[in-house]
């Protein structure tokens, strides 16, 4: 993984066998990122486990084009990504919550630091209701 930042744009590279999540929260660490905008994320994964919808998820165990957009926010101290990307190959498409991706020949990310920080907290309702990743954004 390579990155490189300009004020309020970073720019990331992701090679062949790194893991997404665990690589943008790795950043946001290093770069001392509390939130930001995924403006842009585009790559190949070759494997990848999404949230398809409510209390769903999908294990994808060959190569797919990607896509998404997102953000990254703190919860309990440490960064959140939540980033919905759209897969795609010649068995199909999925679009979905990313949980986990390795990427597959490289993967290009832009992230916009935000200038105030965004929190998340767990939410009984949306656990209560199946939601896989119960964490609503606070604002307010």
């Amino acid at each position: 993984m390579k990155s490189i930042r300009a004020e309020d744009l970073i720019v990331i590279r992701l090679d062949e066998g790194e893991e997404v999540i665990s690589s943008l929260k790795a950043v946001a660490k290093d770069e001392r990122i509390h939130s930001a905008v995924i403006l842009s994320f585009v790559g190949a994964l070759k494997y990848s486990k999404v949230i398809v919808r409510k209390g769903v998820e999908k294990e994808i165990s060959l190569h797919v084009e990607a896509v998404g957009n997102g953000n990254m926010t703190a919860l309990n101290g440490e960064p959140f990504v939540h980033l919905h990307v759209a897969l795609g190959n010649d068995d199909g498409s999925w679009v979905g919550h990313l949980l986990k991706g390795i990427v597959d020949i490289f993967c290009e990310v832009a992230l916009q630091p935000m200038p105030f920080e965004v929190c998340r907290a767990y939410d009984s309702d949306l656990a209560e209701k199946g939601v896989t990743v119960p964490f609503r954004l606070e604002l307010g």
